[in-house]
């Protein structure tokens, strides 16, 4: 992520310690996660774990390894979230990370090319949100102008 992004979310944690998990997973485990799942971590989204663990971003969970106080106690981990979307959704996220959901609870993923995508469930389609995990974070979720 680039040093403008980190500030930005340094300062929101900083001001808001609640939104970030209070632990942060080790880089062997970010990686035993990344295998779980069976795709690759983005590079970003792999900082953002290794440096946050999980949070809520803004108006939207960030799933990760660890999850924060204001996150569901159940809905936290990219694990199984990922794992639970794929068993309830059968077309269009099963080679997708499933780091986040909107307010609808329509999963937000990343496919193996690093690309960010929802899938809504009421009309069964997915749509290209981002070009990539940093991306997301900044135009979804901080709000930041490309």
């Amino acid at each position: 992520m680039t040093p403008d992004t980190i500030e930005r979310l340094d300062n929101m944690f900083a001001e808001s310690p609640v939104m970030r998990a209070d632990e942060v997973p080790t880089s062997d485990e970010v990686d035993s996660a990344s295998q779980q799942v069976c795709i690759p971590f983005s590079e970003d989204y792999r900082q953002f774990l290794l440096r946050y663990g999980g949070a809520m971003v803004g108006p939207y969970p960030v799933f990760g390894l660890r999850g924060s106080d204001v996150m569901e106690d159940d809905r936290w981990s990219v694990i199984d979230v990922t794992n639970e979307v794929r068993q309830s959704v059968t077309d269009g996220v099963s080679d997708w990370v499933i780091f986040s959901e909107d307010h609808s609870g329509n999963p937000i993923g990343m496919d193996v090319n690093g690309k960010v995508w929802i899938f809504d469930h009421d009309f069964g389609g997915v749509t290209e949100l981002a070009s990539g995990f940093e991306d997301y974070i900044r135009t979804q979720c901080l709000k930041v102008e490309a």
